[in-house]
């Protein structure tokens, strides 16, 4: 599944943190006055891998982000 949107892209120093947890650029712990606890990409994070998953992210400052998801397919018991 892939994910994009068209906002204001992630600076590529900070690619390599988006999936800690609280890590946030937004509201009273980062540089924007919009709202975020830096809880949401983590937690995606955490489920995708528990399901032996994963998740890959591209952006481009000014154009962007596109999050890339793989999951494997399971068999049924």
């Amino acid at each position: 599944m892939k994910f994009s949107d068209s906002g204001t892209g992630i600076a590529p120093e900070y690619i390599d943190k988006i999936f800690e947890p609280f890590y946030t650029t937004k509201g009273s712990l980062g540089i924007s006055k919009v709202p975020g606890s830096g809880l949401g990409l983590y937690i995606s994070y955490g489920i995708i891998k528990s399901q032996g998953g994963r998740i890959e992210v591209q952006s481009h400052l000014g154009k962007g982000s596109d999050f890339t998801v793989y999951l494997l397919k399971k068999e049924r018991m």
